[in-house]
């Protein structure tokens, strides 16, 4: 006897939104929901997937009962404990009649039909026929195997010859038995086997015992494949856009090509066009056009003050291009594009409208094209790059890239290491009163092992520093330059070649003891290192400055041999850098502790300075630099660094983590410290800011979230965040309030407001998400959460 129709619910549970959207690299979809159900009570219904392929319809078939019979006119009857196994399916029943010579089929009470993916049952009938494969299932009761998805149909049609399954007055829901918070309900559902989508009409969402939302018409997946169709709506409420409602529509064009098109109304604003195209033109090729569109901005058009600013009846928009490209099958040649712009004048776009795309760093939007030839031994690469300012009034704008040619090479020779580092850069700047240049530079180094034993490092590294620059000098300069920077039209020279060679000796040592403390066995390493760095002095004043500042001081760029980051300016250095490092591991190979010490003697100190209106520094000895983690029994973390001035006994900068990180519990306490004297240029006073973030179950089904950074010296909260979530197997509600520091870019830079927004986030998990507010985890919206340590394991 062969029935199928074991697995025809699942045609109609396994897909409940209107579209479906999967990366279009990806077509499978892994266990999305079995995430949001963190409670093991939550499965306890649930069987298991079986991991095996469709069963054989022309596998034999065994039927077991407690009573056989045949009678007179051609029937087979089956009563007590029946049971028909054909490999994974399995069909257990009270009672089973077979018509020999019609071959109808007839089965009552206690059904109960498996194969492994889906379990059916019904108290009433199954009537089916073994030649039409037309089956019929009333009152039944469905629950998918390695998924919470389940529900019931009134009635169950399966049209054999097609493969249509008719569903009436059929319902999904993930909740537990018994604890229906929310079903879907719908009078009539179609789906074909054949098809990748099934149609329902009269759907409605229930919540408990109260319809919420209605469905005349509902057109779903059935497989895991994209379809075009409407994605569920959002709907958000905050103080500067109002109340804020999307409603995307998913454009299923071709198995490579996509678009999500979503209408954005804004209260206060107007309506937004938003869009995004995903396209995978051809193997080994990916990217996303993105773009937005406002006509104009209410908020902007109706403000009295802004009555002179001829860009407030203006459109705003967005553009945005990623592309990948890897154009051959060993990978060698690459390529890709990262490109954002919005209108010249809309500095606060990104803050006003927090698009999902864009490369934001300091204000600045990025905006590169960048491809070359990558192989083991060396690399071509070019790029032409530009930044859009987010700021107005700026002095002077960043350099573009038009463009720069890169080349890096690196064979090893046994002891011997040869490399070559080496551009062709053309900076340009839009600026009519900024200087431009051309630069070339070669970097050729030998790196001889001395010894490399175990335990004993000692490592020569012969180079030298060749750099031709072509520089563009305008006739007026901006003031900029010579009041801030000391630069004027003398001081710059329009052809400059600069040639340094470097000497750099590296030593490092690795002891290690056993210990034990607290009645356990330890490691303890000491690695000493010492270097010895010589580059001779050049005056380079003559030269501009087009991507070189400071670099940030630590223990490691302390055995750099750079003090600028980038090549305008190469110090002149005569020194000797010292530091150790002790480490200990655990029994189990796991790091515990890690403290580093180091400290740079200047024989001579630098002459070489970033400006030419700059003090040099005469002293000889760098910052004592600290840093240190601990693991203490992996729950309880704490990260350190310190900058000392040895000379003036100060702290110049500093920062103390701490937190405790505990399946699902995470508890972190941060302070940072900044001294002016050593950062002026970018600060005014010094910088003391302490805060933390929280994330922690409070119970079973509650968890708390919060966070809170304030700026001491200001005075000032930067960042706060309190939230609270009740969570179950099936649904969840969330409560967000947030008050945060906004920059007001465009109607005072200086100045900063204070927004607050309150958000109610209700999830029915396996269906949608309706609310606002911000997303329920550790950090908040301008100080996201990361771990800074730096330990092994």
């Amino acid at each position: 006897m062969r029935i199928r129709i074991i697995g025809l619910p699942l045609l109609f549970v396994s897909g409940l939104s209107q579209a479906q959207v999967t990366p279009l690299e990806q077509h499978d979809d892994t266990d999305a929901d079995a995430r949001l159900l963190p409670f093991s009570r939550c499965f306890s219904h649930v069987p298991l997937l079986a991991e095996t392929g469709q069963t054989d319809t022309n596998a034999p078939i065994s039927v077991t009962a407690e009573v056989l019979n045949a009678t007179r006119d051609g029937k087979i009857l089956y009563r007590g404990d029946v049971e028909v196994i054909q490999g994974e399916r399995r069909l257990n029943t009270d009672y089973m009649e077979l018509e020999q010579q019609s071959r109808d089929v007839l089965a009552e009470g206690n059904i109960r039909l498996t194969d492994g993916t889906i379990t059916v049952e019904s108290d009433t009938r199954l009537t089916g026929n073994l030649t039409t494969k037309d089956t019929e299932l009333d009152q039944a009761r469905y629950q998918l195997h390695g998924d919470p998805g389940r529900g019931e149909a009134q009635l169950a049609q399966l049209t054999g010859a097609s493969g249509q399954v008719d569903l009436s007055s059929a319902s999904y829901t993930t909740c537990p038995p018994g604890e229906e918070v929310w079903q879907l309900k719908a009078s009539t559902v179609t789906v074909e086997q054949d098809e990748i989508f099934g149609e329902a009409w009269n759907a409605v969402l229930w919540l408990g015992d109260v319809p919420v939302f209605y469905f005349p018409y509902l057109k779903f997946p059935v497989k895991n494949e994209r379809q075009s169709g409407l994605l569920y709506p959002t709907l958000e409420i905050s103080g500067d856009n109002g109340t804020d409602f999307r409603l995307p529509y998913y454009w299923n064009i071709a198995p490579n090509y996509d678009a999500t098109i979503t209408p954005r109304y804004m209260e206060k604003r107007g309506t937004m066009a938003q869009l995004e195209f995903r396209y995978l033109p051809v193997e080994g090729q990916n990217g996303i056009l993105y773009g937005e569109y406002l006509s104009s901005d209410d908020s902007l058009s109706d403000d009295p003050e802004l009555a002179d600013e001829e860009w407030r009846d203006d459109a705003r928009w967005l553009f945005h291009w990623r592309h990948n490209a890897r154009f051959d099958e060993e990978g060698h040649w690459r390529g890709n594009v990262d490109y954002t712009q919005v209108a010249s004048w809309d500095y606060a776009y990104l803050d006003d409208f927090n698009p999902p795309v864009g490369t934001e760093v300091d204000d600045q939007l990025l905006q590169s094209f960048r491809g070359g030839y990558y192989d083991r031994h060396w690399q071509l690469t070019t790029e032409v790059r530009d930044y859009q300012v987010l700021e107005p009034n700026l002095a002077t704008q960043p350099f573009q890239l038009m463009p720069a040619l890169v080349l890096n090479s690196y064979r090893g020779l046994g002891d011997v290491d040869l490399a070559l580092d080496s551009e062709l850069t053309r900076f340009g700047n839009d600026n009519d009163t900024t200087y431009e240049a051309t630069r070339f530079h070669a970097e050729p180094r030998l790196v001889y092992s001395v010894v490399d034993q175990a335990g004993v490092q000692v490592k020569a590294d012969i180079g030298a520093y060749y750099t031709h620059y072509e520089q563009d000098i305008p006739s007026t300069l901006a003031p900029f330059y010579r009041e801030q920077w000391g630069f004027d039209t003398d001081t710059l020279d329009s052809s400059v070649d600069r040639l340094l060679p470097r000497l750099r000796l590296n030593a490092g040592l690795v002891f290690d003891r056993e210990a034990r403390w607290f009645e356990q066995d330890f490691t303890q390493t000491l690695e000493p290192q010492l270097q010895y760095l010589y580059v001779p002095y050049e005056d380079q004043d003559n030269i501009g400055l087009y991507d070189t500042t400071n670099m940030r001081q630590d223990y490691y760029s302390l055995f750099s041999d750079r003090r600028f980051a980038g090549l305008d300016r190469i110090s002149d250095a005569n020194q000797l850098t010292a530091g150790f490092t002790s480490r200990i591991y655990d029994d189990s190979g796991t790091e515990r502790l890690r403290l580093a010490l180091a400290q740079s003697f200047n024989f001579t100190p630098p002459r070489v300075r970033l400006y030419p209106g700059e003090e040099l520094d005469d002293t000889k000895r760098s910052f004592l630099t600290f840093e240190g983690d601990l693991n203490l029994d992996n729950n309880w973390f704490i990260h350190g660094e310190a900058q000392q001035d040895t000379r003036n006994q100060r702290l110049a900068a500093g920062n103390l983590t701490l937190e405790y990180n505990e399946q699902g519990k995470l508890a972190q306490f941060g302070f940072r410290h900044l001294n002016q004297a050593y950062f002026s240029e970018s600060l005014s006073d010094d910088l003391n800011q302490i805060g933390g973030t929280v994330f922690w179950p409070v119970a079973p089904q509650w968890s708390v979230v919060g966070g809170h950074y304030r700026d001491i010296e200001l005075q000032r909260n930067i960042d706060t965040l309190i939230g609270l979530r009740y969570d179950s197997c099936c649904w969840a509600v969330s409560l967000v309030w947030e008050q945060w520091q906004k920059e007001d870019k465009l109607f005072n830079p200086t100045s900063t407001t204070q927004e607050t927004s309150i958000g109610l986030r209700f999830e029915m998990k396996g269906f949608s998400s309706l609310g606002t507010g911000s997303e329920f985890k550790p950090g908040t919206r301008l100080l996201p959460y990361y771990r800074p340590f730096n330990l092994n394991n």
